[in-house]
């Protein structure tokens, strides 16, 4: 096919490309030097696929305008064995040689690699960066959180993933020391998290989908614009504090926060709480993560900044937010999506 296009007009070959899906993009780019050169300078720019980078498995991604956000995968790599079946062929990466393997069997790309050398994941990686010109739109790095956090110091992330049922404290620290990305999800927070690590918790979102030991100190010290809980039961005395906290100057980018409350009591968590009612008896919230619709309930920081508050009892859950919210971009709804999938584990 590679060879057939090129004699094409540059408009026709441009029309062509255009109309192949990421995988066949990346596949015709492969044939030779000369088509991915073509290939660059002749794609639509605006149609730049989503990059994910799952662990150490698979480079998957989204295409662009996919308001499914539907995760295709791309190339995958094969850890610790040859496998005896397929096609492999060498393959030019940017500056290096690699086996490609064709698994015939399962219809999809694949690179033979040690179990834990990443090596070869840079030169792909690196050669689907340059191709796509794309950044990261999520790196999960469940299995090889060091490797994976080193390999991509330098490289934006829309999304840090941390999907495993565990994780060490000192990875965790780790990667929190090391991270470049706006938006943090994370599956199961660790068990004896040092306190003094939580500065580095700072993110514009951070999801923890298994929080039961998270701590009201670990939230207090946590720099966020909006933090999601789930399985973190606050007793009524701690929402208390925590909203004085932020009522007091505490945690002054915090927008939005979402945590279970087990047996709520509102006398005990809004006691010495001024709660005002609101002429708008119901109000949507779009936060970085959900939409909220609230009732009429506000308290008030002492700058003078306005929070609504609600309990919803059908799911013992407490969701606090600053006015005003989010506006309802393309990239806030992909993110919504996205965090939605991650939390169904879909």
């Amino acid at each position: 096919m590679e060879f057939q296009l090129l004699r094409l007009p540059q408009l026709v070959i441009a029309e062509v490309l255009n109309l192949l899906n990421v995988e066949e993009q990346f596949i015709f780019a492969l044939c030779s030097t000369r088509a991915a050169t073509v290939f660059k300078s002749l794609r639509n720019k605006r149609l730049t696929p989503k990059i994910i980078i799952d662990d150490g498995d698979c480079i998957e991604y989204i295409g662009a305008g996919d308001d499914k956000m539907i995760v295709n995968r791309l190339i995958s790599f094969s850890r610790g064995s040859n496998p005896d079946y397929g096609i492999v062929e060498k393959v030019k990466m940017g500056n290096d040689h690699v086996d490609l393997l064709l698994w015939t069997q399962f219809g999809h790309l694949a690179i033979n690699c040690e179990d834990d050398d990443v090596t070869e994941m840079k030169v792909v990686t690196d050669y689907i960066f340059d191709l796509f010109d794309a950044g990261i739109y999520i790196l999960n790095v469940s299995d090889m959180p060091r490797q994976l956090i080193d390999l991509f110091h330098d490289k934006p992330i829309e999304i840090l993933s941390v999907g495993r049922d565990s994780i060490e404290p000192d990875h965790l620290s780790y990667i929190l020391s090391k991270r470049k990305a706006k938006y943090f999800y994370i599956f199961c927070w660790p068990k004896d998290f040092k306190l003094n690590d939580c500065h580095q918790v700072h993110f514009d979102l951070l999801v923890v989908r298994r929080a039961n030991f998270l701590t009201l100190e670990h939230l207090m010290n946590f720099d966020c614009v909006e933090i999601y809980t789930d399985c973190f039961w606050f007793s009524n005395e701690e929402l208390n504090q925590f909203l004085m906290h932020w009522i007091n100057g505490g945690s002054p980018r915090l927008k939005c926060f979402f945590a279970d409350i087990r047996d709520y009591n509102q006398q005990l968590a809004l006691k010495d709480i001024d709660v005002q009612e609101s002429e708008e008896q119901t109000r949507i919230y779009k936060s970085l993560s959900a939409e909220v619709e609230f009732d009429n309930l506000e308290i008030r920081r002492n700058d003078g900044a306005v929070a609504s508050i609600k309990y919803f009892q059908e799911c013992g859950t407490f969701v606090f937010a600053v006015w005003p919210d989010n506006p309802d971009t393309p990239n806030r709804s992909n993110i919504v999506r996205m965090i939605d999938n991650l939390l169904r584990g879909v």
